[in-house]
């Protein structure tokens, strides 16, 4: 028998590929009942925060002197085209990670953009994601065979079951299902985003000596880093740990924050490569277009296109859009696009923390 071609060989791979990304059988139902529109006509008749639903965009402002107004996506306006998504290379999603209002409406945006082929004619994007660390790969794998094998999607809880979800520090699966549903339902592939659990944590006791020549070399960490964003890390960092963090841990958790960002950005570049267009579910924090993911984005890949879409929080009381909009040190906008939802009800997490601390103390 004849061997393969070369082209033939590589058409066999991409295909083997594709087998988990595309969808089998007949065209699934939209995984959320709702529309984004919908939900968050919704959020704003059970808020009495104006902002609540509004979308801000200062993509193409970047001054934002406090001329700048929401967008209201209720005014007419989808909200895919409000967020002008067509064209982009990765679709960056945000979250605050117990919120489950965040879950519900990235679930809806991503069965618009699924049924509405945003990102392409027959065009099913990978979905990198956070949630998921190397060291779960095998249980994703596992998952994945599933669904290749199926006629019909496999359930949500059949992925978390395999990912060990409930001791991967995550807040509780429920919060997640509609997240997930939908992108199971599109017959999305999900892509392990985040490094090992352990590796971090080495990284950010170690700092670089700790880091081996692939890392650095596939990473791009040893590209130099502004001192004055590391300088803005740093202070973000310290901020978010109320305080309480000494001041000898904050260069290895900086480092370590970029080597997730980095490790994040490489999970898109590979995908890309393979299956074009790819979405990110990931915190806000890892959406900096200052020096979060799109930054070790441009790093490599000068002329990727990226969308960053942050779910903030409103406060009450807080009613200026501008006044939540995340800054580089230049004090130009660090984000793309702001949604904002409401906000969920949890304990002041510096009290936890503070308990905490003193529990090991």
């Amino acid at each position: 028998m004849k061997p393969p071609s070369r082209f033939a060989a590589l058409f066999l791979r991409l295909a083997l590929c594709l087998a988990t990304a595309l969808p089998l059988g007949s065209p699934q139902a939209r995984a959320t009942p709702l529309s984004p529109e919908k939900i968050i006509e919704g959020w704003r008749a059970k808020s009495g925060q104006p902002l609540v639903g509004q979308i801000l965009r200062t993509r193409d402002n970047r001054t934002m002197d406090g001329a700048a107004a929401p967008a209201n996506v209720l005014d007419g306006s989808p909200i895919l085209e409000a967020l002008e998504l067509r064209g982009a290379k990765f679709v960056l999603l945000g979250e605050v990670h117990d919120n489950p209002d965040h879950h519900l409406l990235r679930a809806s945006v991503i069965d618009e953009l699924t049924e509405k082929g945003l990102f392409g004619r027959n065009a099913h994007p990978p979905v990198v994601t956070e949630h998921i660390r190397a060291e779960q790969v095998a249980g994703l794998e596992a998952f994945r065979k599933l669904v290749s094998d199926s006629i019909e999607p496999p359930a949500t809880s059949e992925l978390f079951r395999l990912l060990d979800w409930d001791k991967s520090g995550w807040p509780p699966a429920r919060l997640f299902h509609p997240l997930y549903d939908a992108v199971i339902a599109a017959r999305l592939r999900i892509v392990a985003g985040d490094g090992s659990r352990e590796r971090i944590r080495a990284v950010a006791r170690g700092g670089a000596s700790v880091l081996t020549p692939l890392e650095r070399d596939r990473l791009k960490l040893d590209v130099p880093f502004p001192q004055p964003l590391a300088d803005a890390l740093a202070a973000e960092l310290e901020g978010s740990h109320c305080g309480m963090l000494p001041a000898t841990a904050i260069p290895g958790m900086s480092l370590a924050q970029r080597y997730r960002d980095a490790h994040l950005a490489d999970a898109l570049l590979g995908q890309e490569q393979i299956l074009g267009p790819a979405i990110l579910l990931a915190g806000n924090g890892h959406l900096r277009t200052d020096r979060g993911v799109p930054w070790h984005v441009r790093q490599r890949a000068p002329g990727k296109a990226t969308v960053s879409v942050m779910l903030i929080e409103v406060e009450d009381g807080k009613t200026d859009p501008i006044a939540y909009v995340p800054r580089d040190p230049q004090g130009k906008p660090a984000i793309d696009y702001i949604v904002f939802t409401p906000r969920a009800v949890r304990e002041d997490p510096c009290e936890k923390m503070r308990a905490h601390m003193q529990k090991k103390g």
